[in-house]
C-alpha cells in the first residue's frame, strides 16, 4: 500500500512537471524561467566540486546567457507591439446620445469597417498608419440629414475606441435663378429663404443668387422670390450643389 502511494505520488509529481514545462514553453518568459532552472540545476550536479573561481565563470556565463535572452525577448515583444494592428471601435450616436446603427461610416485614411455588436470595427494595419498617427472617423445617416467626425490620435493603445456624435448639418447654401414665364433672368428680384428674410438677397444680371440655407445638403427648403411688376412666388428646393428655377408671373 505504501508503496502503491508513493508510485501514485511520483506519477503526480512528473504530471504536473509535465504540464508546468508544457506551459512555461508556450512563451518567451517562460522559456527564460526554463532556462534559469536547468541551468541552475546543471550547474551544481556538474560543478558542485570545481574551485570557486571556476563556479564563479560559470555562473557569470550562464548569468550573462540568461540575461542576454531576455534583453532578446523583451526587443523582440516591443517590435511586435510595434508592427500589431490597430482595432479601432467606433460608436455612433444621435443628438440625444442614443446609439445608431444604420449610420455610414468611414474614415480619412480608407478601410472597410467591419459591423459589430453596439458599433463598428475598423483594423489599421501598420503600414497604413498617418505619420502623425493622426485618423478622423466620419458618420452620416443621409434620411435624417445628420453627419458628424470625431479625431482619433493612435498611440501605444492598439485597442482604442472613439465616439461619433451626430448633428444636423446647417452649413449648406441654397443656390438657383428667378426667369419669367419665357426663361429670361430677372434682374434685381429679392429672394430669401422663409424665416430668414433679413439674409434675402438680390438676384445679378444672370439673374442667379445664392443664400445661406440653413439646412443640410440635399433638404428642401422653402424660397421667397418678389420683384416690383411681378407675382411674388413661393418654391421648395435643395439645398447644395443642384440650383433651383423659380419663375415669376408678371401682373
Amino acid at each position: 500500500m505504501i508503496i502503491t502511494s508513493i508510485a501514485q505520488g511520483t506519477e503526480m509529481v512528473t504530471k504536473d512537471w509535465t504540464a508546468i514545462i508544457e506551459a512555461a514553453s508556450k512563451s518567451p518568459l517562460g522559456i527564460l524561467a526554463l532556462m534559469i532552472l536547468v541551468l541552475g540545476t546543471l550547474g551544481i550536479v556538474f560543478f558542485k566540486d570545481a574551485d570557486a573561481k571556476i563556479k564563479a565563470v560559470i555562473y557569470l556565463a550562464m548569468l550573462g546567457g540568461v540575461i542576454g535572452y531576455g534583453v532578446a525577448v523583451s526587443r523582440a515583444n516591443s517590435d511586435v507591439t510595434k508592427e500589431a494592428s490597430y482595432r479601432v471601435r467606433v460608436t455612433v450616436v444621435d443628438e440625444h446620445q442614443t446609439p445608431v446603427s444604420d449610420a455610414k461610416v468611414w474614415s480619412s485614411i480608407g478601410g472597410e469597417p467591419m459591423k459589430v455588436e453596439g458599433g463598428w470595427l475598423f483594423v489599421i494595419a501598420r503600414d497604413t498608419k498617418p505619420l502623425d498617427g493622426k485618423v478622423t472617423f466620419y458618420a452620416s445617416k443621409d434620411a435624417a440629414f445628420l453627419k458628424g467626425q470625431a479625431p482619433l490620435q493612435l498611440a501605444e493603445d492598439h485597442n482604442p475606441a472613439v465616439t461619433v456624435a451626430l448633428e444636423k448639418s446647417r452649413s449648406a447654401k441654397v443656390i438657383g435663378m428667378i426667369q419669367d414665364e419665357h426663361q429670361s433672368a430677372i434682374v434685381g428680384a429679392t429672394v430669401s429663404v422663409i424665416g430668414y428674410d433679413s439674409e434675402a438677397g438680390v438676384t445679378k444680371s444672370s439673374g442667379s443668387f445664392s443664400l445661406p440655407a440653413h439646412a443640410a445638403d440635399g433638404q428642401q427648403v422653402q424660397l421667397h422670390a418678389e420683384k416690383p411688376g411681378y407675382r411674388a412666388a413661393n418654391s421648395w428646393c435643395p439645398a447644395g450643389d443642384t440650383p433651383c428655377m423659380i419663375q415669376l408671373q408678371r401682373d
